[in-house]
């Protein structure tokens, strides 16, 4: 990794990285494949209703994106905001995986392998990296009036200022790390890949939903305002989607957090004879979270006994150092994820050795992720543009980790035209499967 550590050196001496240019030119376009997109629209009171359109990719649909005025270059300019705090942080810790530099060095380290990849395609990207958490962010931001794309700011202020710095210059800020409805409003050149909160509690509704009766599916959480709110919208998306006239399809349960430590039982009388007792725990954020989930899923696991359980739950439980195998298996979890490298996919396994080659280590899903997104961002730009997001929907790429599906988010309270578009959202979600001792992508 000396090469990226060298990078991070000028970083934090100069507060704005090299320049790092593909300069490879020609004249063949990567054509979106043939795929069926899908619209979602939000009417008061309602869960998303999915309207199925078929995208003609014929010659005539290529020959019209043409004509368009999509302001195509021969070259793009892209900055690349880094959340690094490197004047507080240690270069040396780059090579220690889970130290924040470490995971950003990784990610950095998937975007130069994507700028290389774009390269040989002919497309032409010149990137500018800047630590976004070191110095003036306003003067740095400054500099990236010439851009054609903003990537990050990770901090929530920052982002929301490059947001609105996007929008009055119509550069697209496109947001890889963080997801807030708060951030943009009315504003189409902001981007966010990472799928929102309530998406996934959607996700995880409808696929159990899908496999199991409602009156299978248990809702776990704390007598707390916001564990109430999470299983209150739960509630609505089931109540939607089965249409029968119950407002509260799924039973609740609120566990008393002292009886995960110190009681006997936890979840005494709530297991079925002879059928699937479905659970979904919604809880998501290692702050607030951490312990609770952890105490759940033991406790939960110790008194099953021979029942027959499913859990459906969030990131937190695959991320978490504290669950492992034995209870992802006792629970036959399912877990509804953004993002999952499969690393007997051939595809995988030749960005792991061209990285080992490259970097003398092994990739973390952190490069794989900077690698897909630097893919799309270069891609959309030869495809479609500076103003490739609008065309966003329609365009499904084979990537690593994870596929996007961006869509646009509308103002469903004062928009009913559905014409004002607040942002742009990915909104693709994989519900994970424990199955024959691995995770498998649904």
């Amino acid at each position: 990794m000396r090469i990226i550590i060298l990078v991070l050196s000028v970083l934090i001496t100069v507060g704005c990285g090299g320049t790092k240019k593909t300069t490879r030119s020609g004249q063949t376009m990567t054509k979106p494949k043939t795929r069926k997109s899908t619209t979602t629209r939000k009417g008061k009171g309602k869960v998303d209703t999915i309207y199925w359109t078929e995208i003609d990719k014929s010659k005539d649909y290529y020959d019209a994106i043409e004509k368009l005025d999509l302001e195509k270059r021969s070259s793009y300019n892209v900055s690349l905001f880094l959340p690094l705090s490197l004047d507080k942080e240690d270069t040396g810790s780059s090579t220690i995986p889970k130290s924040k530099v470490g995971i950003m060095t990784q990610y950095y380290a998937g975007v130069l392998m994507a700028a290389e990849v774009l390269g040989d395609e002919g497309i032409a990207i010149n990137m500018n990296v800047f630590d976004g958490e070191s110095g003036s962010f306003q003067n740095k931001l400054q500099k990236c009036k010439d851009s054609d794309v903003i990537i990050g700011p990770e901090d929530k202020d920052q982002l929301s200022v490059a947001a609105n710095f996007g929008k009055n210059n119509e550069i697209p800020i496109i947001s890889p790390w963080r997801s807030s409805t708060k951030i943009a409003n009315d504003n189409p050149y902001y981007i966010q890949l990472v799928p929102g909160q309530v998406a996934h509690y959607d996700k995880i509704v409808t696929d159990a939903l899908s496999n199991y009766k409602a009156d299978q599916i248990c809702l776990l959480g704390r007598k707390e305002s916001l564990d109430m709110r999470y299983m209150d919208y739960m509630q609505k998306v089931g109540a939607a989607i089965n249409n029968d006239g119950n407002k509260k399809p799924f039973k609740e349960f609120y566990i008393n957090e002292d009886s995960l430590s110190v009681g006997e039982t936890a979840f005494d009388s709530i297991f079925y004879d002879q059928k699937t007792t479905v659970f979904i725990l919604p809880n998501w954020s290692f702050e607030r979270d951490n312990e609770f989930v952890y105490n759940t899923v033991r406790k939960m696991s110790a008194e099953r006994g021979f029942e027959d359980v499913v859990l459906y739950g969030m990131p937190i439980l695959m991320d978490s150092e504290r669950i492992g195998f034995e209870y992802y298996r006792n629970l036959n979890m399912r877990v509804c994820k953004s993002s999952y490298v499969d690393r007997r996919s051939p595809e995988v396994q030749n960005f792991r050795k061209q990285y080992y080659e490259k970097y003398k280590d092994l990739p973390s899903e952190n490069a794989y992720e900077g690698f897909d997104m630097m893919m799309l961002v270069g891609r959309h730009l030869f495809n479609y543009g500076k103003k490739f997001q609008y065309y966003m929907e329609d365009y499904d790429a084979n990537l690593l980790q994870t596929r996007f599906d961006i869509q646009k988010v509308f103002d469903k309270k004062n928009d009913e035209q559905f014409s004002n578009i607040k942002y742009f959202q990915n909104k693709h979600l994989y519900i994970m499967t424990f199955e024959n001792n691995h995770f498998v992508a649904k």
